[in-house]
């Protein structure tokens, strides 16, 4: 009888804690970060279009140039290093992005500069000064997602 009770008991934790393996990771629209020598901001999305178990959003912008013009303006420096971050959507919780596709792009009326990043999605602004719209773009299996910011290089 007794060999029962700890036969059953066994059963009972291995059940119990393999429910706890079931966890939803269905997350939510990213929030995208800009980071640089002192500051932080984040930057302010645009074109959305994700869709998850849990969410689905849909949202467009028209002219996403003019649109990144009226944000509040991020001042930076020529050559200044900064590093871009996604943050989980902490209404929805979770991070899991597999793969995620992350592209960035300086606009200006005369011009469109790719920005390189590395592994950790370090860069560095241009050296040449001017009032430009960031745009990056985050793709991932659940969507993807567009986000401006206004940028004075100076």
């Amino acid at each position: 009888m007794n060999l029962y009770l700890k036969l059953f008991i066994a059963v009972f934790f291995v059940l119990a804690l393999t429910g706890c393996f079931g966890e939803d990771y269905d997350v939510g629209v990213p929030t995208a970060h800009l980071y640089f020598g002192s500051g932080d901001i984040q930057l302010t999305e645009a074109n959305i279009s994700w869709e998850t178990q849990s969410e689905n959003v849909h949202e467009a912008i028209d002219d996403v140039h003019e649109f990144g013009l009226i944000q509040d303006e991020i001042k930076v420096s020529a050559n200044q290093e900064a590093t871009l971050d996604f943050k989980e959507n902490e209404k929805n919780g979770g991070d899991i992005w597999t793969d995620p596709e992350i592209t960035a792009v300086l606009i200006s009326d005369e011009k469109q500069i790719e920005i390189d990043m590395n592994d950790l999605r370090e860069f560095r602004f241009p050296s040449e000064k001017g009032n430009y719209v960031l745009e990056v773009i985050f793709k991932s299996n659940a969507g993807s997602a567009q986000y401006v910011g206004n940028i004075l290089i100076q």
